[in-house]
C-alpha cells in the first residue's frame, strides 16, 4: 500500500487540481504506479531494481492496469529484463506466468489464451488473473538471433532466472496495486520454450508456484541442440536430402503401416509401441540403393533417418539426465512443422551452413554463441566430446531435468505435462524420458498424485493432424483450489479439415482405441483409453 500511495502522491503534485479531479480515481490508480521504483532487495536475485516506464488503464478486454517497465542488470553491459505485468480492477486473487519461445527475445504480454485453450474461452486476464511475461532479457531482431549468450548475465537469466525475477517484481506490483495484497494461488503456464521455463519454475522457484502447465517442454535444452545438430550433420551428407516428395512417400508408408493399429482409419497414429514394430523404413529402399525422387529412398537417406530415430548421447546434463531421445521419424511425425523436413539444405548460403535445415538452424544460436563462444564457426563441424565441460557447464545453467521434485510436491504443487505424438520440433520421447526418471525417484502412485502426463496423438509443436485445445487452466485449478485431480478429460480438434472432432486425452502410457462396434470417429464417446505398455 505504501508503493502505491506514494506513487498517487506523486502524481497528484504533478497535475493541478481540476486536471487530476477528471481523470478519474479507476484511471488515476493506475497512473499513479508510472514511475515506481522496485527496489534491487525486493528482488530474490541480483539485479539492479526495477522501474516503471508505463501505467496504462484499459478497458479492453477488460477493465485492467497495464504495467510495462524494465528490470536493471547488475552488468551493465547485459540488456534489461522487459516486462509486461497485467493487473485487473476485477481481481480473482490469481496470477499467471506466461513463458516464451524459441530463443525468447520478444515481450511476452499475458494477454494471449493460456496456450491450447478453447479459443473462444474467455482469456485468463478476462477471468480476474494478474497476468505477466517477460522477454527473458534480451531483445533479439532476429528470432534465432543467439549473440546475447556472450554475455554471462544475459546468458543466466534466458536460463531461468528472468523468471525468478519477473516474479518477483510482479508481486511487488501487485502489492502496490491492491493494497499490500498477495495473491492467493499462482500459476506458470507455457509450450515449447515456456514449457521448459515451466519445468525450471517449479523446480528452482517451488515457493513461488502452486501448479504448472508444462506442453511439449525443449528441456534440456543443450540435449536438445545438440541432437538437431547431429541431425543436420546427418542430412548435410551427400545423397541425404529428402525432398517433399520423400517425405510424403515415407508418412504415406508410415500411416499405411500404423493408422489402423488403434481399431480407426482417421490419420493418427495413437499405438505408437505398436507402430515401432509395424514400420520398416527398408520396405522403402530402392533395389540399387540410388533414391528416386518420391518413389524410394536411397541408402544415404536412409542412413540419415535412422541417425535422428536413434538417441543422442550427450556429456552429463543437469539434474542427472544424459543422452537425448531419437525423434518421430517413423512414427508419422509433423514433418512440415515448425522445424521439420523437405527443405534442402544449402552449404553455400553465408554464413552459417544450416540454412535451410530446420532441426539444425534451432541448435546454431546456443552452440555457436553460448559453448563456442564464436560467432564465425560452423557449428555443422562441432565434436560434441570435445566441449564437453562447457555443455555440462551451461546445462547446470539453463536446463531443469532434475528427477527429485520433492519441495514442489512438499507444498502441494500440481503439475499438468502434455506432448504430442508428431511434434517435429521437440520429440516426445524426450518428455517421457523426465516423466519416467520423476516416477522412478518418487513411485509411480505417489507421481499421480502430484503430476499427470498424457501423449496426444497426431498434435505436433502447435500444428499436426490433430491440434488439441482443452481447458488445461480450469483442470489445473480444480485440482490445487478443490483436490480434484483430472480425469476423463476430453479434447477437441482445431486443426482446420477436422475442427471439432473430439478424442479422450489418455494418460501416459495409455491411447486411445477405437470401441467394437463403434463408427463415429469424430466422436470422444467411440474410443476408450487402453494401455500402450
Amino acid at each position: 500500500m505504501k508503493l502505491r500511495l506514494t506513487a498517487f502522491g506523486l502524481l497528484a503534485l504533478a497535475i493541478p487540481g481540476s486536471a487530476f479531479a477528471q481523470v478519474g480515481p479507476e484511471v488515476a490508480r493506475c497512473a499513479g504506479l508510472r514511475g515506481l521504483a522496485i527496489k534491487p532487495e525486493q528482488i530474490g536475485l541480483p539485479t539492479g531494481g526495477a522501474d516503471v516506464a508505463t501505467a496504462t488503464y484499459k478497458e479492453e478486454p477488460t477493465v485492467y492496469c497495464q504495467i510495462n517497465g524494465a528490470i536493471d542488470p547488475v552488468d551493465p553491459a547485459a540488456p534489461d529484463i522487459n516486462f509486461q505485468v497485467n493487473l485487473p480492477y476485477a481481481w480473482n486473487n490469481k496470477g499467471l506466468h506466461y513463458g516464451g519461445g524459441g530463443y525468447n527475445g520478444s515481450l511476452v504480454t499475458g494477454l494471449d489464451q493460456a496456450r491450447f485453450n478453447p479459443d473462444d474461452a474467455p482469456t485468463p486476464l478476462e477471468r480476474g488473473y494478474v497476468t505477466w511475461g517477460s522477454d527473458s532479457g534480451h531483445q533479439s531482431l532476429t528470432p534465432l538471433d543467439g549473440s546475447f549468450l556472450l554475455n554471462e548475465e544475459s546468458l543466466r537469466n534466458f536460463g531461468g532466472d528472468q523468471l525468478k525475477k519477473a516474479h518477483d517484481v510482479a508481486m511487488a506490483l501487485i502489492a502496490a496495486f491492491y493494497d499490500g495484497a498477495d495473491p492467493e494461488y499462482v500459476y506458470f503456464q507455457g509450450n515449447s520454450q515456456g514449457g521448459h521455463e515451466g519445468m525450471i519454475a517449479i523446480q528452482r522457484y517451488p515457493d513461488d508456484y502452486d501448479g504448472a502447465i508444462v506442453v511439449h517442454p525443449a528441456n534440456s535444452f543443450v540435449g536438445l541442440q545438440l541432437s538437431g545438430n547431429r541431425a543436420g550433420q546427418a542430412f548435410y551428407q551427400p545423397g541425404a536430402y529428402m525432398s517433399p516428395a520423400d517425405v510424403e512417400l515415407l508418412n504415406g508408408a508410415v500411416l499405411s503401416a500404423c493408422d489402423m493399429l488403434d481399431g480407426a482409419e482417421d490419420g493418427l497414429v495413437a499405438n505408437i509401441s505398436g507402430c515401432g514394430g509395424a514400420f520398416d523404413i527398408q520396405s522403402l529402399r530402392c533395389e540399387d540403393g540410388n533414391g528416386v525422387d518420391g518413389q524410394c529412398l536411397g541408402d544415404a537417406q536412409i542412413a540419415a533417418l535412422d541417425v535422428i530415430n536413434t538417441r543422442t548421447e550427450t556429456p552429463p546434463l543437469q539434474g542427472g539426465a544424459q543422452g537425448f531421445s531419437g525423434w518421430p521419424i517413423y512414427l508419422a511425425g509433423d514433418l512440415y512443422g515448425l522445424w521439420g523436413m523437405g527443405q534442402s539444405p544449402d552449404p553455400m548460403v553465408p554464413p552459417r551452413p544450416i540454412a535451410n535445415f530446420g532441426l539444425a538452424v534451432l541448435s546454431d544460436p546456443l552452440l555457436r554463441f553460448a559453448i563456442l563462444g564464436d560467432p564465425e564457426t560452423n557449428t555443422l563441424e562441432i565434436d560434441a566430446a570435445a566441449h564437453a565441460d562447457r555443455l555440462t557447464e551451461v546445462s547446470k545453467i539453463i536446463d531443469a531435468v532434475s528427477d527429485d521434485l520433492t519441495p514442489f510436491v512438499d507444498r502441494g504443487g500440481k503439475i499438468l505435462l502434455t506432448h504430442g505424438t508428431t511434434d517435429f520440433a521437440i520429440p516426445f520421447g524426450n518428455t517421457i524420458d523426465w516423466y519416467e526418471r520423476v516416477a522412478a525417484f518418487h513411485g509411480k502412485d505417489a507421481t499421480r498424485d502430484f503430476m499427470r502426463f498424457w501423449l496426444m496423438p497426431g498434435f505436433g509443436h502447435g500444428s499436426g493432424v490433430f491440434q488439441m485445445r482443452w481447458n488445461s487452466l480450469e483442470a489445473l485449478e480444480n485440482w490445487v483450489e478443490n483436490g480434484q485431480p483430472p480425469e476423463n478429460l476430453i479434447v477437441t480438434d482445431a486443426a482446420a479439415d477436422t475442427a471439432g472432432r473430439t478424442r479422450p486425452l489418455c494418460e501416459f502410457p495409455g491411447f486411445p482405441r477405437l470401441d467394437e462396434g463403434a463408427n463415429d470417429l469424430n466422436s470422444a464417446a467411440s474410443f476408450s483409453c487402453v494401455s500402450g505398455e
